[in-house]
């Protein structure tokens, strides 16, 4: 059988492709939207950095530069910002057309995680899954963005079969979903294996994994 290429381009992968690319994207607007955003932006720190039950509405009013009184202008509760906070972290937003990311490979934008820069996104992706086994509401934003993200790399698993890049699969699905889990895990690297953050050998031996998943699906029976 002849060696495949790892899917080469990733524009279409919005969600995943915006995290590595940088972080939450913001738009200029009026006075009050710039307040809401550095409100957003204060609680996004402080809720990764100190978890949902330690950061107080003062504590993100004081981050923020805003009177405690005056945060409640925006937000009704600690819970409301959190949601607000989650739904900037996980739910699909576009990407605008100077943003794409041209040749990254799916490999590279899993790799793309280990780097030090994305530790906050890392640390918010653990309280995200910690808060939503407390509040419903969180659980259901939680469950529809991870099944949104399983089907849109279905969906580049299967743009990558119709243009023979990789070989094909009755479900896709189970790839993506696997994919999906590594990626979970590597949330965990401060936990786990916090030496290897920033490691370029590290982000090489993640790519590898990514890229042996696409290649070996069809030999391992992956769907069959």
């Amino acid at each position: 059988m002849p060696k495949r290429r790892v899917p080469a381009n990733l524009s279409n992968y919005r969600p995943l492709a915006r995290a590595v690319a940088g972080g939450f994207e913001r738009t200029a607007s009026k006075p009050e939207d710039s307040t809401r955003a550095r409100i957003l932006a204060s609680a996004e720190r402080l809720f990764a950095e100190r978890g949902f039950s330690d950061v107080t509405m003062p504590m993100i009013a004081k981050a923020s530069g805003i009177t405690a009184g005056a945060i409640y202008k925006h937000f009704d509760s600690k819970v409301a910002l959190f949601f607000e906070v989650i739904r900037g972290a996980v739910e699909s937003t576009v990407v605008s057309a100077g943003g794409r990311l041209g040749g990254t490979t799916l490999p590279n934008v899993v790799a793309g995680f280990t780097t030090r820069d994305r530790k906050r996104f890392r640390q918010l992706a653990i309280e995200i899954h910690s808060a939503s086994l407390k509040h419903p509401e969180v659980n259901l934003l939680l469950r529809r963005s991870v099944e949104r993200q399983i089907a849109e790399i279905s969906g580049i698993i299967v743009a990558s079969e119709r243009a023979e890049t990789l070989d094909r699969a009755d479900r896709p699905e189970l790839l993506a979903s696997a994919v999906m889990v590594f990626i979970m895990g590597l949330m965990h690297m401060e936990t786990l294996v916090p030496q290897l953050v920033d490691n370029k050998e590290w982000a090489d031996v993640v790519a590898s994994c990514i890229a042996l998943m696409l290649r070996s699906r069809a030999v391992m029976g992956v769907g069959r």
